[in-house]
């Protein structure tokens, strides 16, 4: 049989996909050697076999993805399950009808993903286990013996003569949890924060030796008995650059980058921004969220507010609740969850809960999320005739049907256990009845076909009363059967079509309230699939969504009119298009706009420094410093971007730089340069005189 088959490709493919998950969980442990690997991915194995066990998959769930998935099934495949001699008239036509697409089905593509995934995820930890243990056999070949962090390659550092080796310690702070690095390059690099210690060593005795920072503050450094050994140490807060002063001689500029720490992020993947309780769902809302940061979290708290009660009534209760896991760690990544029994808080229907996470992070930075809202809808509400009689109603007498149809479904709730069993069937078939009629009533709007229900007389009458528009006084003054209508082939169309799919006809509403028409008619879908399956609590809550659904509708519909008219002056048509035009100017509006061009400087340094040769004197020294003080500016909140241009510039502002100094100021410059804002400017005029233009000069000249 065709679903056993796929049950079978089915499990095959579940056992080869747990072997490769096995083997990306045992790949790691290859690094330890054989024999580890080989008992976990043994272990991995057994454990996922045990708690899947896909052999054990039933051929009724196969059916149902098969009934999920080709629509061609018409949500049958089941039957095939069931013994022949067990079914009746109709679902053996039915297996008749679908046996030939259920043999001529072909499994989509997203049948084997989760065999394609875990063969990538395998491959990848395949190919990562190798990648990390040719990392390892190099190291090892090739040691260090240091742990210096290596300069900048883009910029290799010049250092005063005379300084024989610099060592800079960098301590991050201490929240972060880092341990100190030593490098041996005046270029930093390092966490927000970080103290920092320069440990400088010269070939003779040296008289001063100072620090001077971008924000003129200088840190002299404090030498040995023997002045060959200077340290200093410095916090730092700020991005910029520094260079070093050695006896009046100054070096050239060093980078000081420093990496901000960043806020923690937030990311709830349950429930979603809006969600709605509908009657007889849990009130119990599971919130699930990822909490990240670069340094680790430090604590976490869900912050609520419910809203209670309405208009100037309106309560407020805030509380703060902590989540489940412990944050003693600091990781920098946690998945927490809580569930809020909005019982439990004392919301009843009509209220909201408003509630946000709020995320602190080990240098106690806080960030909030977006406020996620959950309300629970007063179905008392929905049954108030309030505002029905004094508003525009969207036909009340289709709202008065729903309610009904739920206050029945309610009173043969609590009937069920006095009425026998066939009594009860047949109360929730004829519940699931009315819900069709109403059904059928709305689908009119949306132009959508009636179906008749065979055997169901209340449906053929309603369908024959209210959704056809067919011409009938024709029949009652000659007769179903004149014989001057015989052979008429339009009448007997007439008779046998409906003309209510129109497209015309079904455009009487807006876009939006066609959607929530829509949306209505789903809910009462799925309310009429679940009284015909004589589950009438199951069928409640989309009947109350469908109410809400309307009751909307009900409020869209009303409209303002203004009770007093406007009265204008009544036109002559005598004297319309008499009159001359001459005098009639366009408006005009002179308005005077001052732009000052704060980049000025800047563009003019650029057309400077592309006439310059090396070496030449002549240009326009006082352009170039104002250039050089705003890469200054740019330098000392990006050093790593702006130093290389502001020391080319200094170089050629003293008659020392080169072909390839002035290259790299210019380019310094332009990354500075901005798109210049609009300014107003006159509207080009068209080549052709315009329509209108025409008119009017063919109505002056009288020229036909």
């Amino acid at each position: 049989m065709k679903i056993a088959d796929i049950r079978a490709r089915w499990v095959r493919s579940q056992l080869l996909r747990y072997g490769l998950l096995s083997i990306a969980l045992a790949a790691p442990l290859a690094l330890l050697g054989t024999i580890p690997a080989v008992i976990g991915g043994v272990l991995a194995l057994t454990a996922q076999l045990w708690w899947h066990q896909p052999w054990r998959l039933p051929e009724e769930e196969v059916a149902q993805y098969l009934n999920q998935t080709f629509p061609e099934m018409e949500d049958s495949a089941t039957l095939f399950l069931k013994p022949a001699t067990d079914r009746n008239l109709l679902e053996a036509l039915q297996v008749e009808k679908i046996t030939p697409a259920l043999e001529n089905i072909q499994l989509p593509g997203k049948f084997y993903k989760p065999l394609r995934q875990a063969a990538l995820t395998t491959l990848f930890m395949i190919l990562f286990t190798a990648g990390w243990q040719v990392l390892n056999n190099y190291v090892v070949s090739h040691p260090t013996g240091t742990t210096n962090t290596a300069a900048p390659a883009n910029r290799p550092e010049k250092i005063l003569p005379g300084i024989n080796r610099v060592e800079v310690t960098l301590q991050p702070p201490a929240y972060m949890r880092r341990p100190a690095s030593t490098q041996s390059a005046f270029n930093i690099t390092a966490p927000d924060s970080a103290s920092v210690k320069w440990t400088l060593h010269t070939n003779d005795q040296v008289q001063e030796l100072v620090l001077l920072f971008n924000d003129s503050t200088r840190l002299a450094l404090k030498p040995d008995a023997a002045h060959t050994t200077w340290t200093a140490t410095r916090t730092l807060h700020k991005s910029g650059f520094y260079q070093v002063s050695m006896n009046g001689r100054l070096s050239e500029l060093y980078q000081l980058q420093l990496i901000a720490d960043q806020l923690p992020v937030i990311r709830i993947t349950s429930p979603k921004p809006y969600t709605t309780i509908e009657f007889g769902q849990s009130t119990k809302v599971n919130v699930q969220a990822t909490l990240s940061d670069d340094y680790g979290v430090r604590n976490a708290y869900i912050s609520l507010t419910i809203a209670s009660g309405s208009g100037e009534a309106v309560r407020f209760k805030d509380q703060e609740l902590p989540f489940d896991n412990n944050f003693s760690a600091a990781l920098p990544r946690y998945e927490v969850s809580r569930m809020l029994d909005l019982s439990a808080m004392g919301m009843k229907p009509g209220d909201e809960l408003y509630f946000h996470i709020r995320v602190t992070d080990t240098r106690r930075q806080e960030t909030r999320s977006d406020v996620y809202i959950v309300t629970l809808p007063d179905t008392a509400q929905l049954f108030s005739m309030e505002g029905m009689v004094t508003g525009v109603a969207f036909k009340p007498e289709y709202f008065r049907s729903q309610r009904q149809i739920i206050l029945d479904a309610e009173q043969l709730l609590r009937e069920k256990d006095s009425i026998g069993k066939e009594k009860f069937n047949s109360r929730s078939n004829d519940l699931g009845t009315d819900q069709k009629l109403l059904r059928l009533r709305y689908g009119k709007f949306l132009g959508e076909e009636s179906a008749s229900n065979v055997g169901d007389p209340r449906v053929a009458a309603e369908e024959g009363h209210d959704d056809h528009d067919h011409d009938h006084h024709g029949k009652e003054e000659h007769g179903a059967a004149d014989p001057k209508d015989f052979g008429n082939a339009a009448k007997v169309l007439d008779e046998f079509t409906d003309k209510h799919d129109n497209a015309e006809d079904a455009t009487f509403f807006d876009p939006e309230v066609k959607k929530q028409l829509r949306a209505t008619l789903t809910e009462m879908w799925k309310s009429e699939l679940q009284l015909r399956l004589y589950k009438p609590q199951e069928a409640l809550p989309f009947a109350y969504k469908a109410l809400r659904l309307l009751k909307d509708l009900q409020q869209q519909s009303r409209v303002y009119v203004a009770k007093t008219g406007v009265k204008t002056t009544p036109l002559k048509p005598e004297k319309r298009l008499t009159g001359e035009q001459d005098k009639i100017q366009p408006r005009q509006q002179k308005e005077t706009v001052t732009y000052q061009d704060q980049l000025l400087a800047v563009r003019q340094a650029l057309a400077v420094l592309d006439a310059m040769k090396p070496g030449d004197t002549s240009v326009n020294m006082a352009v170039l410093r104002d250039a050089q003080q705003a890469l200054a500016t740019q330098a000392a909140a990006t050093p790593a971007v702006y130093l290389s241009a502001l020391e080319a510039m200094r170089r050629i502002q003293i008659h020392k730089g080169t072909e390839k100094d002035i290259r790299t100021a210019q380019q310094g410059l332009q990354k500075i340069l901005k798109a210049p804002p609009l300014q107003p400017a006159p509207a080009s005029a068209p080549v052709s005189p315009s329509l209108p233009q025409h008119y009017f000069h063919n109505l002056k000249t009288g020229t036909p």
